[in-house]
């Protein structure tokens, strides 16, 4: 059995860091084998600390311009967008040029809308921080989730407002909860039969990253927290698609554990079906090929796993078996044009058909494999990860592949 470090969850300690400091202005801490995102948000929040310092201390609001530069994190681009609002100050949130071009218009318009000052400008937004009052959750997440989750974080945290119900939100997430709330004490579900130990699917809640907020927001004493120990579900993923490749593979996963925070958990079925073995022990688990089957024509939702979509059409080739993947409106939005790229690169090896701009179906491989394979990382960590499954069947060159550092800074040993 291989024993396989992972990164932390870099959603759940970005989460984390940004909730800790509304809370108590400190910082906690983070680890030189962190993913780069983390790093980003830390060294933001430390920045924001300062200059929130000498804001208070000075005697008059003309403050000087501090610049937030994120690089190509989308989370600390939401969140922090938020945050900046609500903090005193006068600021300039900036990234890379993808990042700039991703979605953010509802988030601006929603704080916009409830006191904020914010104006876009050729390097990124202007904020003018002060204190918003901010009385509903009530934001269009059709692009991203992000957005609830930055306003959630405010919100809950915000001096003015802590004693009131950290649950006022819209009638979607409240159900989510309630779905949550109802499933307390009871067996994990159906469709996880098969996975030794106490497990839990990953995305019980109609949307687990909106749950994982929540979760965070309603843990008291965050430094202290198992929360920020847990491997990373995306990450892993990589290693269990591996496993599915190469017979009779073992592998330990450590700190990863079926946690209900990461809605990647929930593609634990298919694997288990396709002949793999799950056992959850105190400090990790283990997976096991334990039969070569035929995978029949699939079917898959990654709406709410889009991070894995790339290592799932890349399997669908290698094995090979026929897939379709629906749930990618939104995936030419993400660090490169994804759905975009799958199709190009993958059609190199199978028939792969765009159905819509929601799904793709990649048909069964019927000619082998090359015994060299190059590819563009198109400055994508997740391609990264997905192109290396590739070397499995001959030599492999990925071009800028240190972009994976952004998520997985070991990947590459």
């Amino acid at each position: 059995m291989l024993n396989i470090p992972l990164p932390r969850s870099k959603s759940i300690v970005i989460r984390c860091l940004i909730v800790h400091y509304l809370r108590t202005g400190e910082l906690l801490p983070v680890f030189e084998n962190d993913p780069n995102d983390i790093k980003i948000v830390y060294n933001a929040l430390k920045i924001i600390s300062e200059n929130a310092n000498v804001t208070r201390n000075s005697k008059n609001n003309n403050s000087q311009l501090c610049e937030i530069d994120v690089q190509d994190c989308g989370a600390a681009y939401r969140f922090l967008m938020a945050l900046l609002a609500a903090t005193p100050g006068n600021w300039l949130l900036t990234g890379t040029k993808r990042l700039l071009e991703r979605p953010i218009l509802p988030l601006v318009n929603f704080l916009k809308a409830h006191g904020a000052n914010i104006q876009k400008t050729d390097l990124g937004w202007r904020i003018e921080g002060k204190e918003l009052q901010i009385d509903n959750c009530e934001i269009d997440i059709s692009e991203t989730s992000q957005f609830m989750s930055a306003v959630m974080m405010v919100k809950a945290e915000s001096r003015k407002q802590k004693a009131e119900s950290r649950n006022t939100l819209n009638p979607y997430f409240l159900k989510a909860t309630l779905v949550a709330e109802s499933r307390k004490g009871k067996k994990s579900p159906s469709n996880f039969e098969g996975v030794d130990g106490e497990a839990g699917r990953g995305s019980l809640y109609h949307n687990p990253y909106i749950k994982t907020t929540d979760t965070i927001l309603q843990t008291e004493n965050l430094s202290d927290s198992s929360f920020l120990k847990l491997s990373d579900w995306s990450a892993a993923v990589f290693w269990i698609a591996n496993t599915l490749l190469i017979p009779n593979a073992h592998y330990f996963l450590k700190d990863l554990h079926f946690d209900r925070l990461q809605g990647d958990a929930a593609i634990v079925p298919f694997f288990l079906k396709c002949g793999l073995s799950f056992t959850e022990k105190k400090n990790g688990i283990e997976v096991k090929h334990i039969n070569n089957v035929e995978i029949f024509p699939q079917i898959i939702d990654v709406s709410q796993m889009p991070d894995i979509t790339m290592i799932l059409a890349v399997l669908a080739v290698c094995y090979p078996f026929e897939l379709t993947l629906f749930g990618l409106k939104n995936l030419n939005l993400k660090e490169s044009n994804r759905l975009d790229i799958l199709v190009n690169e993958l059609s190199k090896f199978t028939k792969v058909k765009k159905e819509s701009e929601n799904s793709i179906t990649i048909y069964k491989r019927k000619k082998p494999l090359p015994q060299q394979f190059h590819f563009d990382s198109y400055n994508d960590h997740r391609f990264v990860m997905a192109w290396s499954l590739f070397n499995n069947y001959g030599e492999l060159n990925i071009e800028n592949s240190d972009c994976v550092k952004k998520s997985y800074p070991n990947f590459l040993g």
